[in-house]
């Protein structure tokens, strides 16, 4: 099974045993907050923006910061 990415970036969420791929920044998010329950050490998890929109791809970490203020804007 494949996922569909519209446009050039996708986003990882990596727990520390599980990794999940997403279209979408909030899809990525959304999944952490319905798998945070089970995480015992929330150091070990990150979402990862993979950039293809050039030959050389970039990754980078999504900050906390942004990922908190989603979650927040979500309740």
């Amino acid at each position: 099974m494949g996922i569909k990415i519209e446009g050039n970036k996708f986003y990882v969420l990596d727990t520390e045993d599980e990794k999940w791929v997403f279209a979408k920044e909030e899809e990525a998010i959304n999944k952490l907050k319905e798998v945070a329950k089970n995480i015992s050490n929330p150091e070990e998890v990150k979402i990862l923006e993979v950039d293809m929109s050039t030959d050389k791809w970039s990754i980078k970490q999504l900050s906390w910061a942004k990922i908190a203020i989603s979650l927040l804007k979500s309740e």
